[in-house]
């Protein structure tokens, strides 16, 4: 299957966001950030349009890799660092976890609303392997996404997104992965979590 291609909804993906959410879905990315030590290394996958930025920056990272699939998203992300007028040092890359070299370590790594666009054989078998490997020993990893409910009209909205992005987007899943379920599969283990957005998302990080 040809990779998700956010490119088409990039000029509505925020004005969406907030139409259904407010800015709820920013504000979860935001629970955990406090985890991050000043100077550490932070790769940021899937990070969108960069709504992220300001919070993260003001943690005064080292290096900071911004890694993005969509050229679109990894434009505006990087416009709102002149917009807003953020400092630090970013590198915008385009590309997925599959663009990350063996050189490629880091303390922290963040991933906001990436895991729910993937299959669970795609986050077990590629997504996993790719970013524990560029977790350093003592990392952390900062994921804010969608759980599974079992509040009926929170079912129905997560499909109805899912669809939504399968047909505009050509996201790969049809169900919400498990993917808490998967992390906890590997090496790390959970140290904080925190339901967000009338508990649908889970702000969490792991160790």
């Amino acid at each position: 299957m040809n990779p998700p291609h956010f490119d088409t909804v990039t000029p509505v993906y925020d004005a969406l966001s907030r139409l259904v959410f407010g800015r709820r879905l920013e504000r979860a990315q935001t629970v955990w950030l406090s985890q991050i030590q000043a100077g550490a290394s932070v790769l940021v996958l899937g990070g969108g349009t960069g709504a992220l930025l300001g919070p993260l920056l003001a943690r005064q990272p080292g290096r900071l890799l911004f890694l993005e699939a969509s050229r679109q998203m990894l434009a505006r992300a990087s416009q709102r660092m002149i917009r807003e007028q953020l400092t630090g040092q970013v590198t915008f890359q385009h590309g997925s976890e599959q663009a990350l070299t063996p050189t490629d370590q880091f303390d922290v790594i963040i991933l906001p609303f990436v895991l729910d666009v993937f299959t669970e054989s795609t986050i077990r078998e590629r997504m996993l392997p790719a970013l524990l490997r560029a977790l350093r020993p003592g990392g952390i990893l900062l994921i804010t996404d969608f759980v599974r409910t079992d509040r009926r009209w929170q079912r129905a909205l997560i499909q109805v997104m899912i669809w939504f992005f399968r047909l505009t987007a050509n996201i790969e899943t049809r169900r919400l992965a498990s993917w808490q379920s998967l992390v906890s599969e590997t090496r790390l283990n959970r140290a904080g979590q925190c339901p967000q957005v009338w508990g649908m998302v889970s702000a969490e990080w792991w160790r």
